[in-house]
């Protein structure tokens, strides 16, 4: 008898966020929908956390429309970066809102120090940054970085 392989349930922190900042600012799904050009059925999917990833021009219009203030906008794009991580590493990095230039920005900590890390390291930072979180391929490097830094670190 063979046993079936189940994936660890996924964190949604995101889509409870989103929710959060809709009902604090009065908005529904199909205004948030009109706001944003994203469809009504996609938003209703990212609200029940029905993705695997989200685009990132949908990111950016959710964070836009749905929250009201910088600091709104940063925790929403953070919920949803803390869903991409196992959640074995959400005590290991620190993703922070940053005020750059009076606008709200959202950088790992880790890409400012890329010079302190072993070139392997930074090489495949980078590489996982231009992939970006939406392909399986990104999510699959993801993994394998993380199996970096714990050999690294002797974990």
């Amino acid at each position: 008898m063979t046993k079936k392989r189940t994936k660890p349930p996924r964190t949604q922190y995101f889509s409870g966020t989103l929710l959060l900042f809709m009902e604090k600012n009065h908005i529904n799904q199909v205004q948030l929908s009109a706001a944003t050009g994203i469809a009504v059925s996609r938003v209703n999917n990212y609200l029940h956390g029905k993705y695997r990833t989200i685009r990132p021009d949908h990111l950016e219009a959710l964070a836009k429309s749905a929250s009201r203030s910088e600091a709104e906008r940063g925790e929403l794009i953070r919920t949803y970066l803390l869903d991409l991580l196992p959640e074995s590493l959400h005590g290991d990095i620190r993703i922070e809102g940053v005020r750059d230039g009076g606008r709200a920005s959202v950088r790992n900590t880790a890409k400012l120090d890329k010079t302190l890390l072993p070139a392997t390291t930074a090489a495949a930072l980078n590489e996982l940054q231009n992939l970006g979180a939406r392909s399986a391929k990104a999510r699959s490097r993801l993994e394998e970085f993380t199996e970096i830094l714990r050999e690294a670190h002797g974990a």
